[in-house]
């Protein structure tokens, strides 16, 4: 990305464009015969190990102890005035082998293979996102449909962006409990360790395309536990009503009665729940529809269950039927949006 200097420079600031992303350096981008900026500078001499040489300087960087093994290129001397100036894990990097043999080291287990892993295809990532766009389909009386404007354009000054307008509980996205109650916690205070989840799908398709305003209940609960096992604690459980493939039909998706205006779409049952938060202390639920509460239902029990006692809610997923039952890891990710209700997530399956 570039820097605010260069970008000023893009949009009709000095010297036209300055991206290096895009162009060639213009004589404008060239520093002053001074070098960096005084203050980069300064950081850079703060941080450097004594008896360093600058590491601005052209050569292989050289210590009071003579050269660095294996000599250093400029590529490395850039590198190291870079974690200089900005205090990124430069100790290693400045200091030489000594510090690097000192640094603590993260052990070699299956965290650290997970790379490996997915490259491998023994582990294979499932997307549970929908993209959000300006046609996603919302409830247009509570929530205001996204709006995408495109405001830089590449061809004009070098690079493109746009401003997004859209309500936080647009697309697939995460309800936390400040959604429901003043005073909970708001997206950028759930605990990082919740996002990360076993996840539980429990499948109800079959009676979902009968059925619309069917939900989750104990007994399929007991059911998905009979076949697999007790529902693990801290897990996160996803109901499957194939409803994510009407997406693209906005009125087949939100469903809406012509006659009584309710909304007709698969959740969960209060009873289930209650059941899965107070008996199997799980860290949230999930649906494939609009609302985790059966759109038919008078009152949104189901949130008021969830949410009042510290959990959160996904809505909108996609595609739980590419995930099994069981064994699947949930990952979130969440922007975070200081005091935010709710907000758009990425939600990823590692099976």
């Amino acid at each position: 990305m570039c820097s605010p200097a260069m970008i000023m420079a893009a949009i009709g600031g000095e010297g036209g464009h300055a991206c290096p992303h895009h162009h060639a350096p213009s004589a404008a981008d060239t520093p002053p015969a001074g070098g960096a900026p005084e203050r980069t500078r300064r950081a850079v001499r703060e941080r450097r190990p004594e008896g360093t040489r600058p590491s601005t300087e052209p050569g292989p960087a050289r210590t009071s102890e003579g050269p660095r093994p294996g000599g250093a290129s400029r590529r490395h001397a850039l590198r190291t005035a870079v974690a200089g100036a900005f205090g990124l894990a430069g100790a290693t990097v400045l200091a030489g082998p000594a510090a690097a043999a000192a640094a603590p080291t993260a052990p070699r287990g299956p965290v650290h293979r997970l790379p490996e892993l997915l490259h491998s295809g023994r582990v294979r990532m499932a997307d549970l996102t929908h993209p959000l766009s300006a046609d996603f389909p919302v409830f247009e009386r509570f929530v205001r449909k996204p709006e995408q404007n495109q405001v830089m354009f590449e061809d004009e000054i070098g690079f493109n962006t746009a401003e997004w307008t859209f309500n936080e509980h647009s697309g697939t996205h995460i309800d936390v409990p400040a959604h429901w109650e003043n005073g909970l916690a708001t997206v950028d205070e759930v605990p990082l360790k919740d996002l990360v989840a076993p996840l539980v799908v429990i499948r109800i398709a079959d009676r979902a395309e009968q059925d619309n305003v069917t939900g989750v209940t104990v007994a399929d609960i007991r059911a998905w536990e009979r076949a697999n096992g007790r529902v693990p604690r801290r897990a996160f459980v996803a109901m499957d009503s194939g409803w994510y493939r009407r997406v693209d039909s906005p009125g087949d998706f939100l469903n809406v009665d012509p006659v009584t205006g309710a909304t007709r779409f698969p959740g969960f049952t209060a009873e289930a729940a209650d059941f899965l938060v107070t008996g199997r202390g799980v860290v949230g639920l999930g649906v494939d529809t609009p609302s985790l509460d059966i759109g038919a239902d008078p009152e949104p029990v189901v949130h008021s269950i969830l949410l009042t006692t510290g959990h959160y809610g996904l809505e909108n997923l996609a595609a739980l039927d590419q995930v099994p039952d069981k064994g699947a890891v949930l990952m979130v990710g969440v922007p975070r949006l200081r005091g935010g209700f709710g907000a758009p997530v990425r939600a990823t399956a590692l099976v």
